[in-house]
């Protein structure tokens, strides 16, 4: 019973410090990209853990679930060294689009579509539009170009590949923007 209260304490905490975050930054026209992408970071991760729990059991799915149409992702922490707004920022509009496709399709299958989960990636998908319209904000002053996203139609045909296209979407999604922030708080304190 003791740990129970601490899992729900805890949860609570996690959960309500995203939700105080969230409206200064969503409202807020003085919120950097790197504070966007960092309420996106927590929001991404409450919606994951949400899926997990409503979809999947309560149990993250195991082995190696990839999707051939999202963004590879690859470097370390020792690149934010060396990252550049000429390299890291065209890719990240590029991947942050793509994810945005992805969570709209997910949004619109059978499993999600009228849940709770529903209006939370709709929450997500708004925060990250928001990151995608700074971050293209950002290029236009280094007068980068803007490129589209690629084009993405799902494969999956039954509820259970899309529930795990949905996990695979989510986690990639996570580790994605905890990277974004890294990039962009670094490219902002070389200003």
């Amino acid at each position: 019973m003791y740990k129970y209260w601490i899992r729900l304490t805890l949860s609570l905490l996690s959960i309500s410090s995203g939700f105080l975050a969230l409206p200064t930054t969503r409202r807020s026209s003085d919120a950097t990209a790197g504070q966007v992408a960092t309420v996106l970071h927590v929001r991404v991760r409450q919606l994951l853990d949400m899926f997990i729990k409503e979809k999947l059991g309560g149990a993250a799915l195991k082995g190696e679930h990839q999707l051939s149409s999202l963004p590879q992702l690859s470097g370390s922490a020792v690149d934010l060294e060396a990252v550049e707004a000429v390299q890291s920022l065209p890719n990240m509009q590029s991947y942050l689009r793509s994810y945005e496709k992805h969570l709209t399709w997910l949004r619109s299958t059978k499993p999600i579509a009228g849940t709770t989960l529903d209006s939370q990636i709709s929450d997500v998908l708004t925060l990250l539009q928001n990151l995608a319209n700074r971050v293209e904000e950002q290029m236009q002053r280094l007068n980068l170009a803007v490129s589209p996203a690629t084009p993405f139609s799902p494969s999956e045909t039954s509820d259970w590949e899309t529930l795990r296209a949905g996990f695979v979407i989510l986690r990639d999604l996570r580790t994605f923007i905890n990277k974004a922030a890294h990039e962009l708080l670094a490219l902002q304190l070389r200003r």
